[in-house]
């Protein structure tokens, strides 16, 4: 049974603060990185570092919106601050919309991985059997509760965290003329790079949903904004990486340069090492996969008043039917930019919407309460 106590839920069922670290950044680091390259170059070409940079501080401050309305959460959630400031039956009506972004978020995660998979390693294999693999395997690990996905984020950002040390073979081949001239770009243009780099910082808004799982979490923010900064220089390294490896015309016609760059790596002993790049990758999206199959579960056990299993199938099965549906290139594109859509909206409307909404709140209460004061 789950007991709350300041927001916080029984001891047996939290994890330590500094475990926010891995939460938020195993959710951050996702498909987007494969392709991210080349999308953000549309803006300000090589420069589109800055853009990362910039994306990277605004989230900081979203950061700070969502831990600014969950201490106003009777319940540290979202579902109770959407019941608190709307009513039950209203507050349930927009928590099930961020139940149909989680599963939009889950279906771009496998989609695009699943095409990774067809295109570079099993053309003969059809896309459900691998989602229907990958979808299993995140459901045994959900199954386990928060703390078995908290240890599955932390050795998912541990463990591909070491081929960051493969990127030096395409560092011989920099040419670092490809950032040249610096700043010579508008701002219209970084903000195009920005606004297409929001992909890859998604998945902190879960945040909104596994808050009570943490413990002390009203004084784990530093931890919080860790992440966050860990995310944003991953980025910028890599970016720069690429960058410096290819130029922006190439860029423009490269589907994943991240995936490009390990086709370079030679040794001896292995030729086709962009196979351990491939299936490192699955390691990089099961944190993603895992806390989002776990917030929709929570979110159907709280609005609908389902169990925790057949929610957990529900939105397994609702999942696996989105892919499957879903066929061909343009399609996992479209997808992919409805996801960015929804993300900014969700990031950078709706989170200042509810700090806005309860600070207006919080004022016409003090108010009142002077009021009563004076007249006693």
């Amino acid at each position: 049974m789950e007991v709350f106590v300041d927001k916080q839920l029984g001891e047996n069922l939290t994890v330590s603060s500094f475990y926010l670290w891995f939460l938020l950044h195993g959710t951050q680091t996702g498909i987007a990185m494969l392709t991210f390259p080349s999308k953000i170059i549309l803006g300000a070409e090589g420069e589109a570092w800055v853009s990362i940079l910039i994306t990277g501080l605004s989230i900081h401050l979203i950061i700070w919106m969502i831990f600014f309305v969950l201490k106003h959460s009777n319940h540290g959630d979202i579902i109770s601050l959407h019941q608190q400031l709307f009513g039950k039956w209203f507050g349930n009506v927009l928590t099930l919309g961020f139940y149909g972004y989680t599963l939009m978020f889950i279906s771009t995660q496998i989609r695009s991985y699943v095409e990774v998979l067809h295109v570079w390693i099993f053309q003969l294999s059809p896309p459900w059997e691998m989602t229907l693999i990958i979808l299993l395997t995140s459901i045994y690990i959900v199954s386990g509760g928060f703390r078995v996905i908290t240890g599955i984020c932390f050795w998912c950002v541990i463990i591909p965290s070491l081929l960051l040390v493969t990127l030096y073979f395409p560092l011989k081949y920099a040419h670092w003329n490809n950032f040249l001239p610096l700043l010579n770009h508008n701002i219209a243009e970084y903000t195009e790079s920005a606004q297409r780099s929001l992909p890859l910082f998604l998945g902190v808004e879960f945040l909104l949903l596994y808050y009570p799982y943490i413990k002390n979490n009203e004084k784990s923010q530093k931890w919080a904004h860790i992440a966050v900064a860990h995310t944003t220089l991953l980025y910028m390294f890599f970016a720069c990486v690429i960058f410096a490896y290819f130029n922006v015309e190439e860029l423009k016609h490269t589907i994943w340069p991240t995936l490009i760059l390990s086709k370079i790596i030679r040794f001896p002993f292995f030729e086709r090492f962009d196979y351990i790049y491939v299936f490192n990758w699955f390691l990089i999206i099961l944190p993603t996969i895992c806390i989002g199959l776990w917030g929709g579960t929570r979110i159907l056990r709280k609005t609908v008043g389902f169990t925790a299993r057949p929610a957990l199938w529900i939105t397994s099965i609702i999942v696996f039917i989105i892919i499957v549906c879903l066929k061909g290139s343009t399609t996992i594109d479209r997808l992919d930019s409805l996801m960015s859509m929804a993300g900014l909206i969700f990031l950078y409307g709706y989170i200042p919407l509810l700090v806005l909404w309860i600070s207006i709140i919080r004022f016409f209460k003090r108010g009142s309460l002077s009021a009563r004061i004076k007249s006693e």
